[in-house]
């Protein structure tokens, strides 16, 4: 779309010599149409335009409405010869930028389209700061694989046409973000993203925190307070966890969802909110309607939409990609010199299910990239539980390590003997200490001969 192009949707061929007189030396290309259905097919092209409001097959009006909706950033001066009040605040009111009267001074109509050409022009270098700012500091979504493309292709579909939607997945699979992905691709993105997790609130709270409360509302009310419906106004409101609310405060909300009203407790007065909802939920919600758990009519209210978030097992091929931006993400964070996986490490991740999902992924490399040794991550400091219980023989190599390195070069050690008895004196001891002495439970523990153990107890002059 160039940037000097202006429409004029007038009838009046006089009017559009003036307009060319007035603007062709300052380099703007002027085209004209002169019915609302021939303008209807140009509006798309032009950011500025200039509209009569009587024209030969409908009123101005209406065409400034039908402008506003298939082309919101486009500024229209409305020209007319009927000056009466009412036309201009109307025109005004239905989203206008300016009003001139004809016949319009040559001077005000220049100054008045270049102001519009300017505005245009700092709202564009606005908007892409804006955007800017929302890509540093909301998080991505990382993912290459088909599921993920489908799921940014529904994405895309759905965020501007502004209504509910449902976001469905396994608990730390990224439903939030993908709810912040709608928002910040709507035409909401400007305006506050506001969510709450429905399990997390106590039911006598949750209420008050969404519609608010008047002064006096109940014990501990003493200041009058704005719910979270009020501070996602003209932005967004974040439901997670949406099948833990309460059934009785489920019918509010789908009050609030079909008239878009809302009462603060302890008001008889309602309110009007502009808020798109957004709810998520790691449960089937058709199940929970058939349990009594969820209103149905609420679940048709919300399901106008549904968004399925893949779960991390469906998506293999994004989990090393995933697991170096976390890695990247945690030198970030806390400092950290550059560290790589190994071999062992990446085949790990890949072959473990992750049940806990991005989540989990996102925790297990944080903490391996905090905690391991060196410049390598190697599949013990991602997977430590699992290595907590089965590398007796790691634990003893390390510590027999030093020792061993020293003693090799001295003769007639009798090493392997003097490993053995030290070994089995100490697991002896520890045994013992935790049985208190009784040697009944500690062969049991062991896994040797009662008598085995006295003899042992005995020979290394244990004191049991």
């Amino acid at each position: 779309m160039s940037e000097n192009k202006i429409l004029v949707v007038d009838d009046d061929e006089s009017v559009l010599w003036v307009v060319q007189k007035a603007l062709d030396h300052l380099g703007y290309e002027v085209a004209s149409e002169k019915t609302m259905s021939n303008a209807k097919k140009s509006i798309p092209k032009y950011n500025v335009i200039l509209l009569d409001m009587f024209l030969p097959d409908g009123n101005g009006l209406d065409l400034l409405r039908e402008i506003k909706s298939t082309n919101p950033n486009a500024l229209v001066i409305i020209i007319t010869a009927n000056s009466k009040m009412e036309n201009a605040i109307n025109a005004m009111k239905e989203g206008a930028y300016d009003y001139l009267e004809k016949p319009f001074d040559i001077d005000e109509l220049t100054i008045t389209v270049q102001r519009a050409f300017n505005d245009l022009k700092l709202r564009q270098e606005i908007s892409q700061l804006r955007n800017k700012v929302i890509e540093k500091s909301s998080p991505q979504i990382v993912g290459k694989s088909k599921t993920m493309l489908k799921l940014f292709k529904e994405i895309g579909r759905i965020a501007s046409k502004d209504v509910t939607v449902l976001i469905s997945g396994e608990s730390g699979s990224g439903k939030e973000l993908v709810a912040r992905a709608i928002h910040n691709n709507s035409l909401r993105k400007f305006n506050s993203f506001v969510a709450i997790n429905c399990a997390s609130i106590p039911k006598e709270l949750i209420e008050a925190e969404l519609f608010g409360w008047e002064k006096g509302a109940f014990t501990g009310a003493h200041e009058k307070r704005s719910g979270l419906i009020h501070t996602a106004m003209q932005g967004t409101l974040f439901l997670d966890e949406l099948s833990e609310l309460d059934i009785n405060l489920q019918a509010k909300l789908l009050r609030f969802l079909q008239g878009q009203e809302y009462t603060p407790l302890g008001s008889d007065k309602s309110i009007k909110a502009d808020v798109r909802i957004i709810g998520a939920t790691n449960k089937d919600l058709r199940h929970c309607v058939k349990e009594g758990t969820f209103r149905e009519d609420l679940y048709y209210r919300f399901n106008v939409i549904e968004v399925k978030v893949p779960s991390l097992r469906e998506r293999q091929d994004d989990i090393i990609p995933l697991a170096r931006h976390f890695l990247e993400e945690s030198f970030r964070l806390f400092n950290l010199s550059p560290k790589e996986f190994s071999k062992d490490a990446l085949k790990a991740l890949t072959q473990y299910n992750w049940p806990g999902n991005v989540r989990e992924l996102e925790n297990k490399i944080k903490r391996a990239s905090i905690l391991s040794k060196g410049s390598i991550i190697e599949k013990k400091d991602l997977f430590y539980e699992e290595h907590s219980f089965n590398s007796i023989k790691d634990f003893l190599e390390g510590k027999l390590n030093g020792f061993i390195h020293k003693m090799v070069n001295l003769e007639n050690l009798n090493l392997y003997d003097s490993v053995i008895q030290e070994v089995e004196k100490a697991l002896f001891s520890i045994v013992l200490t935790q049985t208190e002495g009784n040697q009944l439970k500690a062969s049991k523990i062991l896994g040797i001969n009662r008598n085995t153990l006295n003899k042992k107890i005995k020979q290394y002059k244990m004191n049991y």
